[in-house]
């Protein structure tokens, strides 16, 4: 067997990006320059609005916010911004250094508050200390080998999109993806070769999804894959391009002879009856053990009262 190289699955989600929303220029240039060589990126926007979308669609550690910028919607902008983000650190910029205002700004959850003007040792040390936050969080709603979402984080964003799509009537998608035969694989050659084995289909999940889109290690071998706005044609579509990438996929610089497949079960949110988070795990895992029922290699749809096989393979 070929020697694997040992890696820090968590190192890709804990790249140092800094947004900062209606930071002023004085201190931007100073961040910028401050951060310029090293492994911290400066972001900046203007628009709470397209702040929220770049939060949503890149993985950023620290928020920082400049919360006069907003005047009087202040408070609720700052309200809004926490509500929305999952797990990076928001550092809060204010002139208003009122008891009231602090209180009510870290009943919020924020990270810090820092009363403006700052001196920029003490804004450094906050970023930092975020940064610290932030990595400490991550390692505990990651799953160590691979790097994925742990089986309780990817539950508590179920929920919340499920709640999402409910609300604005948007559509939501959920994947359960689970590789064909994993016990044979442990025992044959060894749970060694079976991590890699996982971190192998990870990458392959990862290479294969939106920025949007949230993979987690639901548990063992099975992998839950959430997709908002994404309607039941195009996660069977996503389904059948993963389950043929598994299956092409070149694993022979782990084992020579190691060939994967694997089962895809999928359930909609705009199905109906598929109203809740609970229903909507609950109908892609029959429908997943449907597709192993089948034979295993196959996808198959979870509709009202019957599962539908998607799959063309033999």
């Amino acid at each position: 067997m070929a020697q694997v190289k040992d890696r820090n699955p968590n190192q890709q989600f804990l790249e140092h990006r800094i947004l900062c929303i209606e930071v002023p220029q004085k201190t931007m240039r100073v961040l910028k320059a401050q951060f310029s060589k090293s492994q911290f990126t400066v972001l900046e926007e203007k628009n709470i609005q397209k702040a929220l979308k770049k939060i949503s669609h890149q993985d950023i550690a620290v928020v920082l916010l400049n919360q006069d910028a907003f005047k009087k919607e202040s408070f609720e902008v700052t309200q809004k911004l926490v509500a929305c983000v999952t797990h990076p650190a928001v550092i809060v910029l204010t002139k208003d250094d009122t008891a009231q205002n602090i209180r009510d700004l870290f009943n919020l959850k924020i990270s810090d508050c820092l009363t403006q003007p700052v001196a920029l040792s003490t804004l450094i040390q906050s970023i930092k200390s975020g940064i610290t936050y932030r990595e400490s969080s991550l390692y505990g709603i990651r799953d160590l080998l691979t790097g994925l979402y742990n089986r309780y984080a990817f539950k508590e964003i179920l929920q919340r999109e499920t709640d999402r799509a409910r609300r604005y009537q948007r559509h939501l998608s959920l994947l359960m993806v689970d590789i064909d035969y994993f016990k044979k694989i442990n025992d044959t050659y060894g749970h060694l070769v079976g991590d890699h084995v996982l971190e192998e289909v990870s990458d392959v999940l990862r290479s294969a999804v939106r920025k949007i889109d949230v993979i987690s290690r639901f548990g063992g071998e099975e992998f839950a894959i959430l997709l908002p706005e994404t309607t039941i044609g195009h996660a069977t579509l996503l389904a059948e391009r993963i389950r043929k990438k598994i299956e092409a996929y070149d694993y022979t610089h782990l084992i020579g002879d190691l060939r994967l497949t694997v089962s895809v079960g999928i359930s909609n949110f705009h199905t109906p009856g598929q109203k809740s988070d609970v229903v909507l795990l609950n109908a892609a895992d029959q429908a997943l053990y449907a597709a192993k029922k089948e034979g295993r290699n196959k996808v198959c749809i979870s509709v009202p009262k019957e599962i539908l096989r998607a799959s063309r393979s033999e």
